[in-house]
């Protein structure tokens, strides 16, 4: 699995206070569901660093699963909360400026 310098948790605390500071309310509800989608991803690497660890060094078709499955989460899916992480540091306010009379 890839490694990194920084744990998923790092930027999600960051980001959080970032958004919970006050003043910037209405960017941190307007891209809730990118923060959603992010801390979900988070959430799943943790559960599946408790399957790596129960697995451990077993063997078997159902462990070597366990193992790959938590391999393609790391290197395809957590990758994604980088993108995701720094769009909400941005306090991007594309969504916010919509304005209903554009349609």
């Amino acid at each position: 699995m890839a490694t990194s310098s920084t744990t998923p948790t790092q930027p999600l605390e960051s980001v959080t206070q970032l958004l919970l500071d006050a003043g910037k309310r209405e960017e941190g509800l307007a891209n809730a569901s990118i923060y959603l989608e992010a801390v979900g991803h988070v959430v799943i690497a943790w559960m599946w660093i408790e399957q790596l660890l129960a697995a451990g060094g077993k063997a078997g078709d159902f462990y070597e699963g366990k193992r790959q499955a938590a391999r393609y989460f790391y290197n395809y899916e957590l990758p994604t909360t980088t993108t995701q992480f720094e769009l909400l540091k941005s306090l991007d306010r594309t969504t916010v400026e919509m304005r209903s009379s554009w349609f």
